[in-house]
């Protein structure tokens, strides 16, 4: 009985004492110091907008990129632009039909380092008016105060159509371009 409870106690020891077995560590975003914007060319000009209200559930090692993990979700009526008129159509049936679809989701699948750099890759899905297409999260991520602060800086860019985005008169790219290319800045507190 001893030797069997030496034996569990041992497990139990090696287990704790090698965190290569637990899960990467969770994050907590900091809103009031992260962004989400994004940019498209309208009538040959760069029109910027925000999205004032999103959260993220992050998992990130980047020693174990196998359990890390990425969710964003958007409240997609939070947008918000310089423009009246640019919010109030962005809000329609037409463009991000807020109240039919009231979030956007990106989920990563797999998160990938580039060699020798702070760079990486989170490939995974983009829901979007109920639609889920491949994309890609490009990002440089910092840690900072002895790891427990982490700050990532990137984009993804995508096609508004494949999505569904500017329908009607406004399907067609020659007067709002097809690629948005949407830039965030995430500051996330470890947990």
């Amino acid at each position: 009985m001893r030797s069997k409870i030496l034996t569990i106690a041992l497990a139990v020891s090696v287990f704790f004492a090698f965190p290569a077995f637990a899960d990467a560590p969770a994050y907590k975003l900091v809103n009031d110091k992260s962004s989400l914007k994004f940019v498209v060319i309208n009538n040959g000009a760069p029109v910027e907008g925000q999205f004032k209200k999103f959260s993220a559930d992050i998992k990130f090692d980047p020693e174990k990129l196998g359990e890390s993990k990425i969710v964003v979700e958007v409240e997609t009526a939070s947008v918000f632009a310089d423009y009246d008129e640019v919010v109030k159509n962005l809000l329609s049936k037409d463009w991000l039909a807020t109240e039919a679809f009231p979030k956007a989701v990106f989920t990563s699948k797999t998160i990938t380092r580039m060699p020798n750099s702070d760079n990486y890759y989170a490939e995974g899905t983009l829901q979007l008016r109920n639609k889920i297409m491949p994309a890609t999260l490009n990002f440089q991520l910092q840690f900072a105060a002895g790891g427990k602060d982490a700050v990532a800086k990137g984009y993804v860019t995508i096609r508004r159509n494949e999505y569904g985005v500017g329908q009607g008169d406004w399907a067609n790219d020659d007067v709002v371009k097809n690629e948005v290319r949407v830039e965030f800045r995430v500051v996330a507190e470890k947990m």
